[in-house]
């Protein structure tokens, strides 16, 4: 797949533009704040339908105006498919080929995405539950059935937290009902185990070469943290273990008013040598352990759904020594689409320069489009 066009109405700094992309290399160029990242932002909303920055739909919607769309092209090996997210006041709509979609759900994992992003050093110094949302839009993006079977499971665990609550207040209340809402989650809890172990089993097989030849250094995995002490699938075993820890623990969850085991509550480590990432790696290690598995889920996405995800990348390169650049920019291929931005070209290995088609951003102006110096669309 490959985004062909891109058109922002009010979207951040951006009034109405429209960006056709060559199939490769593309690369933006201009000063901080300029709105460089705000194109990268919008290829992320069109495929997520939120944004990979903090803040709130709202945020996206440009100042003085009510409502922002993202729309786009996306092509296939033999089709291709329009795309729009339409932001309001009123909230937000999906749109495929000009029919709404419903269920935010039935419209990921059409049109995927992956990011190098600065500020992806959180994966690893960052909280618990960005490495699970990490992993969740990993997951969603090649299978679209795991984010249906996700919001179930959050349904059904908001559910139990309110009836936790009520058990709490009235101990009259029925407590089969609350057994009624365990298996249900018990069935949705073993499928969601399954996407998440055999995901993050594809990954270790490869996570560990690829940081050996970006760092030198070999012994980097993924450990599945859970409440559960489960180290790998296996269905019985974990219905038995989370419906036994609902049971003993269910006099602490009803003073607390929330579930305390469970999926929701896990966690990834990235162990470097047989140690914490988080605590014993330098930055530069940490930085690098994230393009190394960003580079996994590309290699992984492209084993599954036999193509490549569209790649994002916003100024990584500018802190990253040449040595290791040149190490990244291998896993690049022909079959990739590219999308760069940078302050500073030079950043940019020349091989990738010579093929790229050369934007350039100022003030929410986008010029050029052009490729090898010359003018033109592909």
């Amino acid at each position: 797949m490959r985004l062909k066009s891109l058109k922002l109405i009010n979207f951040r700094n951006y009034e109405d533009i429209q960006i056709e992309f060559s199939k490769g290399i593309n690369i933006f160029i201009g000063a901080n704040g300029v709105g460089k990242t705000n194109i990268l932002e919008g290829i992320y909303v069109l495929s997520l339908t939120k944004s990979n920055r903090f803040g709130t739909d709202m945020d996206l919607i440009k100042m003085d105006t009510d409502n922002a769309t993202v729309e786009g092209e996306v092509l296939y090996d033999d089709y291709s498919k329009w795309y729009q997210v339409a932001i309001s006041k009123l909230g937000k709509k999906v749109y495929i080929n000009k029919s709404q979609i419903k269920k935010i759900s039935e419209y990921i994992s059409n049109f995927c995405v992956t990011t190098f992003l600065p500020n992806d050093i959180d994966i690893i110094k960052g909280s618990p539950s960005i490495r699970r949302n990490v992993l969740n839009i990993q997951i969603g993006e090649l299978y679209n059935n795991y984010l249906k079977i996700l919001n179930e499971y959050n349904s059904l665990l908001k559910m139990r937290n309110e009836y936790l609550k009520r058990l709490n207040i009235n101990s009259m209340a029925d407590y089969k009902y609350l057994d009624v809402i365990n298996e249900k989650m018990l069935d949705y809890s073993v499928k969601l185990y399954s996407f998440r172990f055999s995901y993050l089993q594809d990954i270790n097989k490869i996570l560990p070469m690829i940081f050996k030849k970006l760092s030198g250094i070999s012994d980097l995995k993924i450990d599945y943290i859970n409440n559960l002490g489960i180290t790998e699938f296996n269905e019985e075993k974990i219905r038995e273990i989370l419906l036994n820890k609902w049971k003993r623990n269910l006099s602490k969850e009803l003073m607390q008013g929330m579930t305390l085991y469970g999926l929701h509550r896990d966690d990834l480590m990235f162990s470097l040598k047989g140690h914490d990432a988080k605590i014993y790696a330098s930055e530069g290690q940490q930085r690098l352990i994230v393009i190394a598995y960003k580079i996994a889920e590309l290699l992984v996405f492209k084993k599954i759904k036999g193509e490549y995800p569209v790649l994002l990348l916003d100024d990584v390169f500018s802190e990253i020594d040449i040595k290791k650049r040149n190490n990244i920019i291998k896993y690049f291929n022909d079959e990739m689409q590219v999308i760069i931005t940078t302050t500073d070209i030079e950043e940019i290995d020349e091989n990738l320069v010579k093929n790229a088609r050369i934007f350039k951003v100022k003030n929410g102006i986008i010029k050029g489009g052009h490729r090898n110096g010359r003018k033109g669309t592909r």
